[in-house]
């Protein structure tokens, strides 16, 4: 059984819950834009899911920041 949200190959890979019981269809978000859309679409649902779904979205808008110290990396993120 595949994992409804994993990070893999530097992407969140969700399963996409509104294609279901149709079809298991799986989505690739590779920046948090994306991790948040599914979330606001509700291609993620129920409160764990979304919750581990939303923090795997912050740390990739996390490696994204350049910042050169950790004052900076707050206000970033």
């Amino acid at each position: 059984m595949d994992p409804t949200v994993e990070w893999k190959d530097g992407a969140v890979r969700l399963l996409d819950q509104s294609r279901l019981p149709e079809s298991v269809e799986f989505l690739d978000c590779r920046d948090y834009q994306t991790v948040a859309d599914a979330i606001r679409s509700l291609k993620v649902r129920g409160a764990p899911a979304i919750g581990v779904t939303a923090a795997m979205g912050v740390a990739l808008g996390a490696q994204t920041v350049m910042a050169s110290d950790y004052e900076a990396f707050a206000k970033a993120v």
